[in-house]
């Protein structure tokens, strides 16, 4: 059995994926999958085994063509798109699978009938199976919404035998070892600590109250940290080298610009991560760490716990209008 996996979106979006590859592999070992990544997620397909082959999307428009041929090719038993969007949906019209299923979600946000009425309409003309999921009414009846449980629903429904209990059996491979004389936090320096809630003075006050605790934290960056947090910058020393972090005799230092594998190294090695809703949230969950998620107030957090909640990982769940937040992140360390 060959099938392929449409997931040409986020970071967070692919491994919530994973448990669904690893579930299908669980019933199913002989089966070959293979998988279409972004740009954004691709490097954490690299590292999961179950996964035999990678296809990578690219922003180029002349690169559909290439990859619908690479596509087609291959005579897929089973085509998935898991993404949001229509190029999942054009690309599984061409591959020449003998059986194509679509997961199409609707808006969580209200109860427009015609939310996605194109590719409900495509996906009945041409695809085997869709699976239309109407996530506003849905989370009303808080009936459950999880990503990783609505893309093992098409898969059952689709006709191929899964596991239901599964955990993600996902191994970094550390690029460096901390030297752990104390207990590690990492906190991820992401742009969306700051808001109508909660400013860079907020985010200072609580870094002074957790520095009361005895370990270390280790303040990792993205491509938006800098925009909120020149306070930070101005405070603490960044490194953007692995090798740097022990040279500094503080317990507060920021980690600026790792790449890909030395970010993912660290927080393997953390022992709690603190992180607002984010690709991080899901990479953290595939470690051992105690994983506190903060969550924005204005977009409909109830309903972001419910469709994507780190799978099979207990953690602290706080919102950014909460005016206690600093005291319950104190307390979870």
């Amino acid at each position: 059995m060959k099938i392929c996996i449409e997931r040409s979106d986020r970071m967070g979006d692919m491994i919530l994926t994973l448990p669904v590859i690893q579930a299908i592999k669980e019933k199913n070992p002989h089966a070959i999958i293979h998988v279409i990544a972004s740009q954004k997620n691709i490097k954490i397909c690299k590292q999961y085994s179950l996964i035999d082959k990678i296809f990578e999307k690219s922003k180029l428009s002349s690169s559909f063509n290439n990859l619908t041929k690479s596509i087609s090719a291959e005579r897929y038993n089973y085509y998935f798109t898991f993404s949001p969007g229509w190029f999942g949906l054009r690309l599984g019209f061409f591959s020449k699978s003998k059986f194509k299923s679509s997961l199409i979600l609707k808006s969580r946000y209200n109860s427009n009938v015609f939310s996605k009425f194109g590719q409900i309409i495509f996906s009945k003309l041409f695809y085997s199976k869709s699976l239309v999921i109407d996530r506003f009414k849905t989370l009303q009846e808080n009936k459950n919404i999880h990503q990783t449980i609505m893309m093992m629903d098409l898969v059952s429904k689709s006709g191929i035998a899964i596991s239901r209990k599964t955990q993600t059996n996902f191994i970094f491979t550390n690029s460096f070892t901390l030297n752990k004389n104390h207990p590690v936090c990492i906190i991820h320096l992401s742009s969306k600590w700051v808001n109508d809630y909660y400013s860079e003075d907020d985010f200072n006050d609580l870094l002074k109250l957790l520095n009361e605790k005895d370990i270390f934290i280790y303040l990792t960056t993205d491509e938006t940290t800098k925009n909120k947090f020149s306070k930070i910058f101005e405070t603490f020393d960044a490194v953007e080298d692995p090798s740097d972090i022990q040279k500094i005799e503080k317990n507060i230092v920021i980690c600026n610009n790792f790449n890909f594998e030395n970010w993912t190294s660290l927080l393997n090695q953390a022992d709690y991560v603190i992180t607002p809703e984010s690709g991080c949230t899901h990479i953290a969950s595939l470690t051992k760490c105690k994983l506190a998620v903060i969550y924005d107030a204005d977009n409909s957090p109830n309903s972001i716990r419910h469709e994507y909640a780190p799978w099979n990982k207990e953690y602290l769940a706080l919102e950014t209008n909460d005016k206690e937040l600093n005291q319950k992140l104190f307390n979870f360390i």
